[in-house]
């Protein structure tokens, strides 16, 4: 008693199936490129202001090196410092951070401009400027740790935030690469 399948009865569901698929693969490529010059323009727009929020004083900014390394100069041309672009895995997923060095390799300031990937309530408040300013004030010249992890080789620390040390820690690695790549880039030697 066995039922003889028909090749119509494979057929139809697997051209159904086909079409599905293909409708839905045109419509999200036609999403892509109907958002993709936006999504660019708020990306660049954040960066921007990335830039601005880690050095104040900066009058405008000229890339170094392509989407890594901005001098940002005064009003009459002269380099007052460098905002740095760095990532690093967090708890859930990449950190983004910009992070402003001035000419003598002090950090200015830190922006994570990107967390999104980290848990709400916890990792993404590494993005709070009770966290951030901490960074402030340090020396590019040697590393920075977070307090919890071994601070006896003379690294400089800052706190973590409370239930989100890994978190803090790829905050903190992006900026100690901001930092070498800002020794790279001025020659002050690298750690």
């Amino acid at each position: 008693m066995k039922k003889k399948i028909s090749a119509k009865a494979i057929l139809i569901p697997t051209i159904s199936l086909f079409l599905i698929c293909l409708v839905v693969t045109a419509l999200l490529a036609l999403t892509n490129n109907v958002t993709a010059d936006k999504i660019a323009e708020n990306e660049e727009q954040n960066k921007q202001t990335s830039m601005k929020t880690v050095l104040p004083d900066a009058a405008e900014f000229e890339e170094i090196e392509t989407d890594v390394v901005y001098a940002g100069k005064d009003k009459d041309g002269n380099i007052i410092g460098y905002a740095i672009s760095t990532a690093s895995q967090g708890y859930g997923g990449q950190v983004k951070v910009m992070s402003g060095i001035d000419t003598n390799g002090v950090i200015v300031g830190v922006d994570v401009f990107y967390n999104d990937d980290e848990t709400p309530g916890l990792g993404k408040n590494t993005s709070n400027k009770s966290f951030t300013k901490q960074y402030q004030g340090l020396s590019a010249g040697s590393d920075i740790v977070v307090s919890k992890d071994d601070t006896s080789g003379g690294a400089q620390a800052v706190d973590a935030v409370t239930s989100a040390t890994i978190s803090s820690r790829a905050v903190t690695k992006a900026v100690n690469e901001a930092c070498q790549k800002y020794n790279e880039i001025t020659g002050k030697g690298a750690k």
